[in-house]
């Protein structure tokens, strides 16, 4: 009996995870989800969702990633995400589309008469539930720049009912991997000083702990992205892990929590350093051995492991000694 109710569960978990499709034809992930972002009107943030390109071209249509019924359009030209539509599924999810160009056909009537009543101001409109519906799909918006988005893409995001929470899009959909799918490990930030990383090198450090950063990322579709997990091991042990699967709004602008200040994303400069050592709270920090273990040994093997949206993994070893 417990076998059949486990495999009933995994097969309802498997329907919910990969209910949901990518919003775009021929999907190409242009960023990640909890990548830093350092511009807009709200000042350092997560990307609480995921990028996908449109070939640098407005208009292109954005479809409703599964069956829904309309919750909130938001006209905002100006605002970090422009015009959005959000949808709520039967699932108990919630899908946002932003930074569009125009929206639905069927939703034309409704924004042109809230632009006319309201004028050129921030418009939010929450709709009844179940109302008006998009099928799987079905065209939501189109392709663009409104809202902070340099280049015209399709931003898209999965939250909770309550939309207290932001998920990992990659959790629920079934991306293709692309062939320059690669992970970097470029430097270490040790305490002020900087490193070009060296497979198997030993790296000075003082105080009781190393004050370590990474400047790390992935890559694929020949884009830069951020990475889902990052894993600091000490003598074969875990001793600090971040993970990407979730986050909360409440934690919107906390990235000072798992990156360093020298992150930069930037039209023509994006580099993501990861901080691993505990200085400011977040819940993006699944394991914190730190306390524990107190003053750090004189001498270690320390190996970092990073991986992608795409399950793939790397490991990078190297030694650091205390002077």
């Amino acid at each position: 009996m417990k076998k059949w109710l486990l495999i009933l569960a995994l097969v309802l978990l498997f329907s919910v995870v990969f209910s949901f499709s990518p919003p775009v034809d021929s999907p190409r992930v242009s960023a990640s989800f909890g990548e830093y972002r350092g511009s807009g009107n709200r000042g350092p943030h997560f990307h609480m969702g995921m990028d996908f390109s449109t070939g640098l071209k407005e208009g292109v249509p954005i479809y409703a990633s599964e069956r829904g019924w309309l919750v909130r359009l938001e006209i905002d030209r100006d605002d970090i995400y422009g015009y959005t539509v959000v949808l709520e599924h039967e699932n108990g999810y919630r899908t946002l589309y932003a930074h569009l160009s125009g929206f639905a056909k069927k939703l034309e009537v409704i924004v042109e008469s809230l632009k006319e009543e309201f004028g050129d101001v921030r418009i939010v409109v929450e709709f009844p539930e179940k109302e008006i519906w998009f099928e799987k799909g079905e065209v939501v918006g189109y392709s663009g720049t409104t809202g902070e988005a340099p280049i015209p893409h399709a931003h898209f995001e999965i939250r909770d009912k309550k939309e207290e929470v932001s998920y990992d899009p990659s959790n629920f959909l079934n991306l293709q991997k692309p062939v320059d799918e690669d992970i970097f490990l470029e430097n270490l930030k040790i305490g002020d000083n900087v490193y070009d990383f060296v497979e198997n090198r030993t790296y000075p450090f003082t105080g009781n702990f190393p004050v370590l950063s990474i400047k790390a990322y992935s890559r694929g579709f020949n884009n830069t992205l951020g990475l889902k997990k990052i894993s600091l091991l000490m003598e074969g042990e875990e001793i600090y892990q971040i993970s990407f699967e979730q986050i909360p709004w409440s934690e919107f602008t906390n990235v000072w929590g798992v990156y360093d200040r020298k992150s930069v994303s930037a039209a023509y400069r994006f580099e993501l350093w990861y901080k691993l050592f505990p200085e400011t709270f977040s819940s993006l920090v699944k394991v914190n051995k730190f306390p524990e273990i107190g003053k750090f040994p004189d001498f270690a093997k320390y190996t970092i492991v990073l991986e992608d949206i795409w399950g793939m993994k790397k490991e990078f070893s190297f030694y650091l000694q205390r002077r």
